[in-house]
């Protein structure tokens, strides 16, 4: 038997409705395999699309024994093959893969997915590595490969900075050249504020600097900044980034993590960009994948894991949560649920998949 994370399809409130439910085991047809995850992460992307602000739907949907219409939550995913169709040509029976798309329904222990779904990475790869490379080192490279020509000694500017995709940003900027400003929120106490600046300094980031730091006079004058990535969708915060770039650069929508106030009437965010002549462009991970075939992606993915390997990337330090058969499942769903309640500046977690 297969166990699932469900939400009610229509329900007012489905986070809260959230729950385990056992499903018959799958059985793929010619073109399809049959996986178990090993690791599941809990994205802030899961909440929204749950919560019906995402524009991808989820995807796994099914009717329960009672009637009614459930689906599975979840994007991300590392995945061992059990079992593969007759026509599958690609993918064995042992391969480690990953999701290729969103919204598919990862929050389960077993799935089965079209061959053209899943993305092959190298099986050595640790599976806790693995989950993280489609939305969280994808994410890092398409930002800084796609959208800005970068150039050794250029700088760019960041907030959500303790966040996983940041985190890879630092690290991926610096093997290009590239210097990284990183905004957070203040903290408790200046010695709390100390700390996560060294360890964001430790990750990459040339500079770290509160919301309220960015706003002192000068603070970042000399620097050529050509890049901004914004993940709060916050406009004030969003002028002051775009106060310090050059003519010519560009402010990257990434995200919509914070609950910013409504613009007040001095922002002005649209025209100032313009009056600045910088662009306002928007990040979605499924265009950059789209532009790329599928033997690319596998590359891209291939390297990532290597990076990853060979100590070039290192990858955050994650918030484990153990998701075990029969009433011990009741913990991970409180565990998920109170993820949601603090979406920044927390571990990323990933759900550790137990044996079944």
């Amino acid at each position: 038997m297969a166990e699932a994370l469900v939400i009610p399809f229509e329900s007012a409130q489905p986070l809260d409705n959230l729950h385990v439910e056992t499903l018959p085991l799958p059985t793929c047809g010619p073109r399809q395999v049959l996986v178990r995850f090993l690791v599941v992460p809990v994205n802030p992307l899961d909440f929204a699309v749950i919560a019906g602000q995402y524009p991808v739907k989820l995807q796994s949907v099914y009717n329960s024994e009672n009637g009614v219409q459930h689906a599975i939550p979840g994007s991300d995913g590392a995945a061992r093959i059990l079992q593969t169709g007759a026509e599958v040509d690609h993918l064995a029976v042992g391969d480690l893969v990953i999701l290729r798309t969103h919204c598919r329904g990862t929050w389960r222990t077993h799935g089965v997915f079209d061959e053209a779904d899943l993305i092959r990475v190298p099986s050595t790869t640790d599976p806790c590595v693995a989950s993280l490379l489609r939305m969280g080192v994808a994410p890092a490279f398409f930002q800084l490969r796609d959208y800005h020509t970068l150039e050794p000694g250029d700088w760019i500017i960041q907030n959500a900075a303790t966040g996983t995709i940041s985190h890879f940003v630092c690290q991926l900027a610096r093997l290009l050249g590239v210097q990284v400003i990183s905004v957070i929120r203040a903290r408790a106490n200046a010695e709390e504020l100390e700390r996560m600046k060294r360890l964001l300094r430790s990750h990459g980031a040339s500079l770290v600097l509160t919301q309220e730091e960015l706003a002192a006079p000068r603070v970042l004058e000399g620097k050529r900044i050509v890049l901004a990535i914004d993940s709060v969708a916050d406009d004030a915060l969003v002028r002051t980034m775009a106060a310090a770039m050059t003519a010519g650069g560009t402010v990257l929508t990434a995200g919509f993590l914070g609950e910013a106030a409504p613009p007040r009437p001095e922002v002005n965010l649209r025209q100032f960009l313009w009056q600045k002549n910088i662009s306002l462009r928007p990040f979605r991970l499924s265009d950059c994948l789209s532009k790329r075939s599928q033997s690319q992606q596998t590359a891209l993915f291939e390297w990532f894991a290597g990076l990853v390997g060979r100590g070039t990337l290192k990858a955050p330090a994650l918030k484990f949560l153990h998701w075990q058969a029969g009433a011990e499942a009741q913990e991970v769903v409180a565990a998920v649920q109170g993820q949601a309640q603090t979406v920044i500046g927390q571990r990323k977690a990933v759900i550790i998949v137990g044996e079944r």
